[in-house]
C-alpha cells in the first residue's frame, strides 16, 4: 500500500503538437515534500498512457490517499478519475487551481478539496490529522463526523485558510524521478525539438489581470534564490533535458535576481538553452542582453491586445507601446520572441480586433498564439459573463483548425472570431515572408472579417 498517490489527469491528444508539454511540476513538489517527511508517494501521469492505463496503475499502487489535480480544462477528467478510483482508497482529495476557487463543486466526487498550496495540507492529510484541524480544506461533515463521497446529508465545512510558504528555498527540489521523463523526452524528440521541461522560480503574482487566476499561489510574490534555481537546473539536466522553460508568471519581475541567476549559470559552467515569460513593463535591452549571455534564447510576452482601450478593460497595467518596445528589445538582443493574444474580449469591436491583428503582424515575433477569452472561475472576466455562460457545454477540447470554442454568449459570433484568429495568423506569417506585399491580402481579409 502507498500512503499517497497523486494523479495528473491530462491526456495528450494523439495529434497534439504544442511546444509547451511539461510534466506536473506542482505534484512533483508535493511528492518531494511528502517523501522528505517519510510518506510513501507515487505520481501517475495520464498524459501519454491514457486514462484507462492510469487508473489501472493507481489500483496496483493501492493508495491510502488519492490526490487528483484539476484546473479549468481538466475538470471532467479529474472527476472521472475520482469516480473510477474512490473505492480503491481511504480518501480522495481534489487540488489545484479549480478546487481552490470552487471547492464545494468537487465534494460530489471527492472527500476533500484543497484550497491553496498543497505541500503542508497533503502532509497533514497523509498523517491522518483530524480534518477540522487542517487549514485550507473543504469537506462534508454530519454530527461532527466527516462524510465520504456518497454518504447522504451533511454540511460543507470550510477550515481556516492555509497561509503561503514564505521561504521557497526551504522546499526540497521537485521529485522528478517520479515523473514520466521518458515520455516527455520522447515527445520532443519525435518532433525534432530539444527535450524541454519547466522550472518554477517564484510563486504568487502581484498583478490583477481581469482574465488571470492564481488561486493556489495567491498575490504575494515570493521568489527563490539564484543559487537554489541553479541547483534545480542541474537536476533537470541530469535527467536528459536540454532546455528549460521558466514557467513563472513573470520571470523578470526582479531584475537583480535575474542577473544573479545569470551569474550562477556562468560560474557553474552550465550549458543549456532556456526561455521565460515576461511582462512588458519590466523588460529592456540590458535585461535581454544579460539573459542572452547566460544561454537564454527566447522570451514570451502576454501582449493580449494591440488596443490600449481593451488593455484597460483587461486591467493589464501596460500599454501596446510598452509591448512593442519589449518585443523589439528582445529581438535586438538576438532572442526569439513570442506573444500571447486574447481575441474577442468582452467590450471589443471590429476596430479593436483588427487593431490587434495589425499590431501583432508588424512586431518581430517568431511565435504568436491567439485564443478566445476563457472565463476561469475566480476571475473578473468570469464575474462579468457568469450569467451568459453556456449551460452543459463541455470544457474546451483540442480539436479542429482553430482549437478554441466560446463557452459563454458573446456579441461576436464564434465563427467570426475563428475567422479573425485565422486571419491574424495568416497576416503574421505572410508579413514575415513578403513584408508590405501582404497589404492587398490584409485589406481583403479585413473586409471579409467586418462583413461576417
Amino acid at each position: 500500500m502507498t500512503d499517497v498517490v497523486l494523479v495528473y489527469p491530462y491526456v495528450d491528444p494523439r495529434r497534439g503538437s504544442s511546444i509547451f508539454r511539461f510534466p506536473p511540476l506542482g505534484l512533483s513538489y508535493i511528492a518531494a515534500y511528502l517523501r522528505e517527511r517519510g510518506v510513501s508517494v507515487s505520481i501517475v501521469d495520464a498524459t501519454f498512457i491514457g486514462e484507462e492505463a492510469a487508473v489501472a496503475r493507481v489500483r496496483t499502487l493501492k493508495p491510502r490517499v488519492l490526490g487528483v489535480y484539476s484546473m479549468f480544462t481538466m475538470r471532467e477528467a479529474s472527476l472521472g478519475f475520482a469516480k473510477a478510483l474512490r473505492r480503491n482508497c481511504d480518501m480522495t482529495v481534489a487540488g489545484g487551481p479549480l478546487p481552490s476557487v470552487e471547492p464545494e463543486t468537487f465534494l460530489g466526487d471527492f472527500d476533500v478539496a484543497v484550497v491553496g498550496e498543497g505541500e503542508e495540507t497533503m502532509l497533514e492529510l497523509a498523517q491522518g490529522k483530524a480534518l477540522r484541524d487542517i487549514n485550507g480544506i473543504v469537506y462534508r461533515e454530519k454530527d461532527g463526523v466527516p462524510l465520504r463521497v456518497g454518504e447522504p446529508g451533511g454540511t460543507n465545512i470550510h477550515t481556516r485558510p492555509r497561509g503561503t510558504i514564505k521561504n521557497l528555498d526551504s522546499l526540497p527540489l521537485p521529485a522528478r524521478d517520479l515523473l514520466d521523463n521518458d515520455g516527455y523526452l520522447s515527445y520532443y524528440r519525435r518532433r525534432r525539438r530539444p527535450p524541454t521541461t519547466s522550472v518554477i522560480t517564484s510563486r504568487g503574482c502581484p498583478f490583477r489581470c481581469d482574465f488571470c487566476s492564481h488561486p493556489v499561489f495567491g498575490e504575494t510574490f515570493r521568489e527563490r534564490s539564484p543559487r537554489n534555481i541553479a541547483d534545480e537546473v542541474e537536476q533537470v539536466l541530469s535527467f536528459g533535458y536540454e532546455r528549460v522553460f521558466f514557467q513563472d508568471d513573470c520571470f523578470t519581475l526582479t531584475g537583480g535576481r535575474v542577473a544573479g541567476f545569470c551569474d550562477e549559470v556562468e560560474q557553474r559552467g552550465l550549458h543549456f538553452g532556456w526561455e521565460c515569460l515576461s511582462r512588458v513593463d519590466n523588460f529592456d535591452l540590458a535585461t535581454a542582453e544579460r539573459m542572452k549571455s547566460a544561454g537564454c534564447d527566447g522570451v514570451f510576452f502576454g501582449l493580449e491586445s494591440g488596443s490600449d482601450r481593451v488593455l484597460g478593460i483587461m486591467n493589464k497595467s501596460a500599454t501596446a507601446e510598452q509591448g512593442r518596445r519589449a518585443v523589439e528589445a528582445a529581438h535586438s538582443a538576438g532572442l526569439r520572441t513570442g506573444a500571447f493574444f486574447i481575441f474577442g474580449y468582452p467590450g471589443e469591436d471590429d476596430d479593436s480586433m483588427l487593431e490587434t491583428v495589425r499590431y501583432s503582424s508588424r512586431l518581430p515575433l517568431d511565435y504568436v498564439s491567439f485564443t478566445f477569452p476563457y472565463p476561469i472561475p475566480g476571475t473578473g472576466l468570469h464575474d462579468r459573463v457568469k450569467n451568459e455562460l453556456y449551460q452543459g457545454r463541455p470544457e474546451p477540447k483540442q480539436k479542429g483548425l482553430i482549437q478554441h470554442q466560446l463557452i459563454y454568449y458573446s456579441e461576436v459570433p464564434e465563427l467570426k472570431l475563428k475567422f479573425g484568429i485565422a486571419n491574424a495568423m495568416a497576416q503574421h506569417h505572410l508579413r514575415r515572408r513578403v513584408g508590405s506585399l501582404a497589404v492587398p491580402f490584409e485589406a481583403a481579409a479585413n473586409l471579409v472579417f467586418r462583413a461576417l
